[in-house]
């Protein structure tokens, strides 16, 4: 009985002992993720493929017995000003202010470094953003508001040609019933009311190439914003890639106090958009374990990435 109090008191003071040492152990690893957040916005900017998309903020959190997980914020896909560009223009227009460079970054030799690193608002992005918002927004209202004053033209159009037709019906039936002089009368008036209904459809055969021209010019610069939309998608995502994976082959080891078992999940938040429109998020897990064997070169960035779970969420 004393042997069994023993080991149940030696068991609760090992346990007490452990859950005091638990907040030293969870500090250690924040600063971890701190650090290797330095390195990944340092590592994701220099290799940077696209100037539309960037990776504009970092988040850091551990989830016990599973891992890291890094949650990204990208400026040019989840931004106010590119959600309205997005929704209401979708490229009318040709000219557009150039894009600004994004400034270049000092070198990183190691990751103490990254301790005193301010990394600067890219102030000319926001006044790029701005213009070009505006810019779209002027060209969609101008050219909604021409379609609407057409589609009113012909509305107006439709109800006078109705109306002349109206009395060409008169007329025709007044017109079996008149005597020779009256049907003179009737009968140019007749002449001068299909003149009219001639005009109208004129006009209305104007209004209708008019309108197509301008559907068929917003449908081609729609499918061109789309495709230089996807064509910046595949940049960035091609440069976010093979950023993440290289910088967690070179400096994944920092995370020593990540448990081998665990892994590193990677969040592009809201990056995605589904046939609904809805934005989803778009995430890589990697193994702790892969990771590790990337740092000592037993496999290769390309080999870790192909072995990351990457999914829609």
């Amino acid at each position: 009985m004393k042997r069994l109090l023993t080991v149940l008191l030696l068991c609760s003071t090992t346990s007490g002992f452990a859950n005091a040492q638990s907040p030293q152990k969870y500090d250690a690893l924040s600063n971890e993720l701190e650090i290797m957040s330095g390195v990944l916005k340092t590592s994701l900017r220099q290799s940077a493929a696209s100037n539309t998309y960037r990776v504009s903020q970092i988040e850091a959190s551990y989830l016990a017995g599973q891992g890291a997980v890094f949650t990204f914020s990208v400026r040019g896909q989840s931004g106010n000003w590119v959600h309205e560009i997005e929704t209401l223009v979708e490229g009318l227009v040709d000219s557009v202010p150039p894009v600004p460079p994004v400034p270049p970054l000092p070198p990183v030799n190691s990751v103490s470094e990254l301790d005193d690193m301010v990394f600067e608002t890219a102030h000319e992005w926001e006044a790029y953003a701005e213009e070009t918002s505006h810019r779209f927004s002027q060209a969609f209202a101008d050219k909604n508001s021409r379609l609407r004053d057409l589609r009113s033209m012909q509305r107006e159009l439709a109800w006078e040609a109705r109306e002349v037709e109206r009395v060409l019906r008169d007329i025709s039936f007044e017109m079996r019933h008149a005597d020779e002089p009256r049907k003179k009368e009737l009968l140019a008036k007749k002449e001068e009311f299909e003149k009219k209904l001639k005009q109208f459809e004129t006009r209305e055969g104007a209004l209708k190439d008019e309108l197509q021209a301008i559907e068929q010019e917003q449908a081609k610069q729609i499918e061109e914003r789309k495709a230089k939309q996807q064509k910046a998608y595949n940049t960035f995502l091609a440069g976010f890639e093979a950023g993440l994976s290289d910088t967690l082959c070179r400096f994944g080891s920092g995370l020593r106090g990540l448990p081998e078992s665990e892994h590193i999940s990677m969040v592009l938040k809201d990056f995605e958009v589904d046939d609904n429109r809805k934005r989803k998020d778009r995430i890589y897990v990697f193994k702790r374990a892969d990771i590790i064997r990337c740092v000592q070169e037993k496999i290769d960035a390309n080999t870790l990435l192909t072995n990351a779970n990457i999914y829609q969420f």
